[in-house]
Formats: structure tokens, C-alpha cells, sequence
């Protein structure tokens, strides 16, 4: 079962140094009598699901690290992906944080022992941090941005806009961080792996496709206090495949296929 645990003193006043302003959120004004039920039970799913996310991300960045300093990437942006891990973790806190608010987490289960990305079994090192850079940077962050800032658009409680502006200010450069990657990478890449890249890159956009697709809802909609998405979410994650995934990736030579991109969007 997905568990949290939290230490508290001297590394707790280290996390909050490096990243302030946790405790300047509109804690404790969620009233969550002006909701059905039923509405409040999706919240805390959604955001139960939004802790793991962000710890899962923690955990990606935290292997792209590693993999970029076993192939010898620039040292700023390895240090740029070091501190995305902690910028993570904040945005576990906070979303932790909103989830006990609503009323507590719903179960989770998961093996922590999986969380970390797989990579292709002997890949080259240069390739091993290509493959995490485009899973978790340059698609997974790409999709996360538009669909947290319509969640945010669509919140109009406090808390729930102040803690979905906090984690969307640090989406940005969480996106950037994998183009950034193939800025300085790309040469050293053959067409063989470029191609490979493009493959992966489109089953990562496929395993995301249900965020936008018409698929049945188990539950039910959330009101917009509350957050959530609708209809112009889904058509903002259609764009982005095209302007903030496919086409970035093009410069690098890392051509996505038209027609399996169309049918994934369609």
C-alpha cells in the first residue's frame, strides 16, 4: 500500500528553505458542506492520485539524474534535474496536504520497489537518459501543464486554486528540461535511435490518450469548484501532442508517425 511518512525537524526546515510558502496557502477554508458526497469522494481520489503522481515524478527525475551523469551531460542541467526531484517532493507535500483536507486519501496500491522508469535492457548510457528524458520530461510534463492549468481555471475554492498555481509554476521548466537534454545530445544520437525514440515517445502518448479520449466515467464529474476538467481540457491536451510534444521533437529529427498521432487524438 502507498504510504507517506514524514520525519519533520532539521529535514523538514531544509525542504521548506529551499522551497518556501507552503504554510501561506489558504489551509482550513475547504467546505466541503456546500458539495454532494459524491463530489467530495472524486476530489479525494483525484488528489490521492496526484500524490502518487508527484512522487512517482520525484522518482523519474531522480533516475534521469543519474542517468545523466553516467553519460556526462552538462553539469547545470543535471542540477536542474537534481532540484526537480525536490521540487517534486514539495508538490507531494502540498498535495498531501489537500488530500487530508478533503476528508483523507483513498487507498493506493502500488510496489514502490516499480516506481523508478525502465529503461531498455543494455542501452547505452547516452541512450538510457534519451529514453527518461522523453518519457518523463518531454511528454508526461508537456501533458501535465495544460491539464493542470484547466484544473486550475476550473477551481474557483481557494485552496485548491492556490496549491494548483503553486505545483503549475514549476511545470514549466520540468517540460523544458527534456528538449534541453536533446540540445546538447542530439549529435551524439543515431537515426536508429532517434527512430526509437519517436516509437517511445508515441506509446508514452498512447498510455496517456484516456485523459482525452471519450471513455466512460466510473464517477462522477466534479463540480468546478473543486477543480477537475472538461471538454476544452481534453482539446488542450489534443493541441499540446502537436505543439509542445510533435513538433519540438521534429528539430531533433525525432519524427512522431502522422497517422498513429491522428488516431491517438481523433
Amino acid at each position: 500500500m502507498f504510504e507517506l511518512a514524514w520525519r519533520g525537524g532539521a529535514t523538514e526546515a531544509r525542504l521548506h528553505r529551499r522551497r518556501p510558502g507552503s504554510e501561506d496557502l489558504p489551509w482550513g477554508t475547504l467546505d466541503l458542506s456546500r458539495y454532494p458526497g459524491a463530489h467530495a469522494l472524486e476530489a479525494r481520489k483525484i488528489w490521492s492520485n496526484g500524490v502518487f503522481t508527484e512522487y512517482a515524478s520525484a522518482a523519474a527525475f531522480s533516475s534521469l539524474t543519474t542517468a545523466m551523469l553516467a553519460c556526462g551531460a552538462p553539469v547545470d542541467l543535471v542540477a536542474m534535474s537534481a532540484d526537480i526531484v525536490v521540487d517534486e517532493l514539495f508538490h507531494v507535500e502540498l498535495s498531501a496536504r489537500l488530500t487530508m483536507e478533503l476528508g483523507g486519501a483513498v487507498p493506493l496500491a502500488f510496489d514502490l520497489a516499480n516506481i523508478a522508469p525502465v529503461t531498455t535492457p543494455g542501452a547505452r548510457p547516452l541512450v538510457r537518459a534519451a529514453e527518461i528524458a522523453m518519457t518523463t520530461s518531454c511528454v508526461s510534463e508537456s501533458l501535465s501543464v495544460p491539464a493542470m492549468a484547466r484544473s486550475r481555471a476550473l477551481a474557483s475554492e481557494p485552496l485548491i486554486r492556490a496549491v494548483l498555481e503553486r505545483l503549475l509554476a514549476d511545470e514549466g521548466p520540468h517540460a523544458r528540461l527534456g528538449f534541453w537534454f536533446f540540445d546538447w545530445a542530439n549529435d551524439e544520437l543515431t537515426d536508429g535511435e532517434r527512430a526509437h525514440l519517436a516509437r517511445l515517445a508515441e506509446d508514452t502518448i498512447e498510455a496517456y490518450a484516456p485523459l482525452w479520449q471519450d471513455v466512460p466515467c466510473e464517477s462522477c464529474a466534479l463540480p468546478a469548484g473543486l477543480g477537475g476538467h472538461d471538454d476544452a481540457g481534453k482539446d488542450a491536451l489534443r493541441a499540446a501532442i502537436t505543439t509542445s510534444i510533435a513538433s519540438p521533437l521534429a528539430r531533433y529529427g525525432i519524427v512522431l508517425d502522422d497517422a498513429r498521432i491522428a488516431a491517438l487524438v481523433a
